[in-house]
């Protein structure tokens, strides 16, 4: 009832009354109306703030996804590196044991060779020295004019040879013996 009697004394309020009146009206209106933006700015700020946090999650994970690749590929590098030391220090030392296997038989060969020198040495200290296998050819003078002949087989006639032959070549005749 008083909700009629408000409204029919409304009508006849004063204008300073009703006034007033809906000057309190608009001032709950406002209140509502402010707490409804509050809530409104409210859940706008928290969608936002939920959109900034996905944004700077999702920013995080593709970080940490970059940075486990850069450490990855840091890794893989690091192994290929060692790798390849290990290898040149496998090549070093396979180097190293030709070296030494080259100088042992290069010291080998040198004393051989000092051995065969010092060898060589005393042969020609206590050699004879050499002579002549056959009596030495006869002096010009002693040659005589008619030429030697061989003889054949078959018993044919005994002629000079046109050629020489082993017996008459003194370098020939050292290589027969």
């Amino acid at each position: 009832m008083e909700g009629t009697s408000a409204a029919a004394n409304s009508s006849s309020l004063p204008p300073p009354s009703r006034r007033l009146s809906q000057i309190r009206r608009r001032k709950k209106k406002t209140r509502d109306e402010m707490f409804a933006e509050i809530m409104e700015s409210s859940r706008s700020d928290r969608a936002h703030l939920n959109e900034w946090k996905e944004t700077v999650s999702k920013y995080r994970k593709e970080a940490s996804e970059r940075e486990d690749r850069r450490d990855q590929r840091e890794d893989r590098r690091d192994q290929r590196e060692e790798r390849r030391d290990a290898r040149d220090e496998r090549w070093r030392q396979e180097d190293q044991r030709r070296q030494d296997a080259m100088l042992g038989l290069l010291r080998e060969q040198t004393d051989m060779l000092r051995r065969l020198v010092e060898l060589q040495e005393r042969l020609q200290e206590n050699r004879v020295p050499l002579q002549p296998l056959y009596p030495p050819p006869p002096s010009p003078c002693s040659i005589s004019s008619s030429p030697r002949r061989v003889r054949m087989r078959g018993g044919g006639r005994l002629r000079t040879p046109s050629h020489s032959t082993p017996v008459d070549s003194p370098s020939k005749r050292l290589s027969f013996f």
